[in-house]
C-alpha cells in the first residue's frame, strides 16, 4: 500500500507492522481469540473484531523501518523480557535497559497508529514529531529525551494491553494548561507491566517516581531486579495506566492526566437514582442515590452496571462520586466483581433490585463521572 511512513517519511509502498512482535505468539502465552479495539480513553472506541492476540498490524511503516531498526528492537525485547512475561524472576543488565525502554516507546507509538488517520488529525494521537524524532535517534539504543520508564509485575485477567494517556504538568497557583505536555505509556504482557512517561515539552520535564515503588528502567541507575515494587492488579489498573500513580519530585509542580482525555460529564441526581454517563458517550446507567449518602458517611460499595452498547462496568463509590474500575464484556466484569472482598447487599429502588458489595476500605480510582 502506498503512503508515507510515520517514522522516516518515506513515500511509497508501506508494509504491515505488528503492534506487538510476532515472537509473542511463540513463547507459551494464551492465544485464544479475544475482542480487539482502539479509541479515546474516555469513550468506547472502534471494535477491530475477534482474533488471536498479537496479530494486529498497522499500515503506516515502510519496509526499511519495519525490517531494520524496529526488528532489532524486537530481538532485544524477546531476549530480555520473555522470562518476565512468563513470571520468571531475573535481572535486566545496564546495557539492555535503554533498548528495552526504546522498545516500549516504539510499541506505544505504533499502537497509536491503529486508530484511523482522521481520528489522529482531530487530536486523538501523538504529535507527528514524536515519530520523526524517534527515527532520527534510532541508533542511540535509548528512548526519546525527557523520558522515564519503570518495570513491575502485573497480576490480573488481562493477557495483554497497551495504553497511552496524555498528561498535563500543573504549577501551583496557575490554571491547568489547555493542551498536554506529555504522555504516559503502559504495556501489559502476561505477568509483566512496563510503564513510562515522556514530556513533549522538555522545558516542563518533571522528575517523577511511582507510588508503587517500581524499579526505574530508564534513565539507568542500577541493574533491575524483577519482580520488585508493588504488584499492579485489576483494582488499580486504570488509575495506574492513567498516570495517576506518578508522583512529581518537584515542589509546587504536579503531573496528572489531561482532563479532556480522561474525564466525562458529572453524574446527576434524578429522584432516588443517580444518572452516570458511560464511556461510550451516548448512553447513561443508573444506581441508587442511597449509595451516595453511604459514601458521605465513609461507607463505600462496588457494583456492576451496563449500557445499551452492551459494555459492562465495574464501579466503586468514593467520597467524590462513582469511579470506573474496569470496562469490558459482561463475563469479565462478573469475574472481577465476584473476587472482590466484602459482604453483598440487595437494595430495592425505583428500577428494581440492585446488588452491590460493601468494600472494606476506600480504594484507588479513576474518575468516570
Amino acid at each position: 500500500m502506498a503512503g508515507s511512513c510515520a517514522f522516516c517519511g518515506f513515500i511509497g509502498t508501506l508494509t504491515g507492522e505488528h503492534v506487538f512482535g510476532d515472537w509473542l505468539t511463540r513463547i507459551g502465552l494464551d492465544l485464544e481469540p479475544v475482542l480487539h479495539g482502539a479509541g479515546p480513553l474516555n469513550r468506547i472506541g472502534r471494535e477491530l473484531g475477534v482474533r488471536p492476540p498479537f496479530r494486529q498490524t498497522v499500515r503506516d511503516v515502510c519496509g526499511m523501518c519495519n525490517h531494520g531498526w524496529m526488528s532489532r528492537l524486537e530481538v532485544v525485547a524477546q531476549r530480555v523480557l520473555t522470562p518476565f512475561i512468563l513470571g520468571e524472576a531475573g535481572t535486566i543488565e545496564l546495557e539492555d535497559q535503554g533498548l528495552v525502554a526504546a522498545w516500549v516507546q516504539k510499541t506505544a507509538l505504533v499502537a497509536m497508529l491503529v486508530s484511523p488517520e482522521a481520528d489522529r488529525r482531530s487530536g486523538y494521537g501523538l504529535p507527528a514529531s514524536e515519530y520523526s524524532e524517534f527515527f532520527a535517534q534510532r541508533d542511540e539504543a535509548q528512548p526519546l529525551p525527557a523520558s522515564q520508564f519503570w518495570i513491575g509485575r502485573y497480576d490480573g485477567i488481562r493477557r495483554w494491553s497497551v495504553r497511552v494517556t496524555p498528561l498535563a504538568v500543573t504549577i501551583e497557583g496557575l490554571s491547568e494548561p489547555d493542551r498536554p505536555q506529555g504522555y504516559a505509556m503502559t504495556i501489559v504482557l502476561g505477568q509483566l507491566v512496563l510503564h513510562g512517561v515522556r514530556f513533549t515539552t522538555p522545558s516542563l520535564q518533571v522528575k517523577v517516581s511511582t507510588r508503587k515503588k517500581l524499579p526505574q528502567l530508564w534513565p539507568v541507575t542500577n541493574p533491575v531486579q524483577w519482580p520488585s515494587g508493588i504488584t499492579v492488579d485489576d483494582t488499580t489498573f486504570l488509575s495506574f495506566t492513567a498516570g495517576k500513580e506518578l508522583r512529581s519530585m518537584e515542589q509546587h509542580i504536579g503531573l496528572r492526566p489531561w482532563k479532556p482525555a480522561t474525564d466525562l460529564p458529572d453524574s446527576r441526581a434524578l429522584g432516588g437514582m443517580v444518572e452516570l454517563p458511560t464511556i461510550c458517550g451516548e448512553h447513561v446507567a443508573y444506581y441508587p442515590a442511597g449509595l451516595v449518602h453511604e459514601a458521605m458517611r465513609g461507607r463505600f460499595y462496588a457494583f456492576k452496571i451496563s449500557c445499551e452498547c452492551g459494555t459492562a462496568y465495574l464501579v466503586h463509590t468514593e467520597v467524590d462520586g462513582a469511579h470506573c474500575k474496569a470496562a469490558d464484556q459482561a463475563e469479565v466484569i462478573d469475574g472481577l466483581y465476584e473476587v472482590l472482598p466484602g459482604e453483598e447487599y440487595l437494595i430495592e429502588y425505583e428500577q428494581g433490585n440492585f446488588s452491590c458489595k460493601r468494600l472494606p476500605e476506600p480504594p484507588g480510582s479513576v474518575r468516570l463521572g
